[in-house]
């Protein structure tokens, strides 16, 4: 559901808080998705630490394919994600370091800073899926 909502914010749409339920619509895939990411990165884990984060990386675009295309199998998502993320995972791994400082200055201020950053982080990110796709989406 939040990423169904940053989507359609970083698109220029109305998001609406009722969007952040629509997730439950398509539960059963999103869950599973997000169960064999995790399973696959951590096997990778296993091996190095490097190897980890280079396919958590490539398969950090996941979630959102199944957002915009839920009727897309788990394992096609998966694919997907490792496809767009090929050339692309130094840019994401900058994105996120980025926001690393900031998110040392939030835990400065107790943690109340991270209700600014955590949605600025969202819609980043939601971005950053946007720029990998060929074609500009419309919700």
């Amino acid at each position: 559901g939040r990423i169904i909502f940053f989507l359609t914010l970083t698109r220029r749409g109305k998001p609406e808080i009722g969007q952040m339920f629509q997730g439950f619509q398509n539960f059963g895939n999103v869950l599973g998705a997000y169960l064999l990411v995790a399973l696959f990165t951590f096997l990778w884990m296993l091996l190095l630490i490097v190897p980890g984060i280079i396919k958590g990386l490539a398969y950090s675009q996941t979630l959102y394919l199944l957002a915009d295309n839920p009727d897309m199998g788990v394992f096609n998502a998966i694919e997907r994600s490792q496809q767009l993320m090929n050339g692309n995972k130094a840019k994401l791994f900058l994105l996120g370091l980025r926001f690393f400082g900031w998110s040392l200055l939030c835990l400065l201020t107790l943690g109340i800073g991270f209700l600014w950053l955590v949605p600025y982080m969202s819609a980043a990110y939601a971005q950053f899926y946007d720029d990998l796709q060929p074609a500009a989406y419309t919700m």
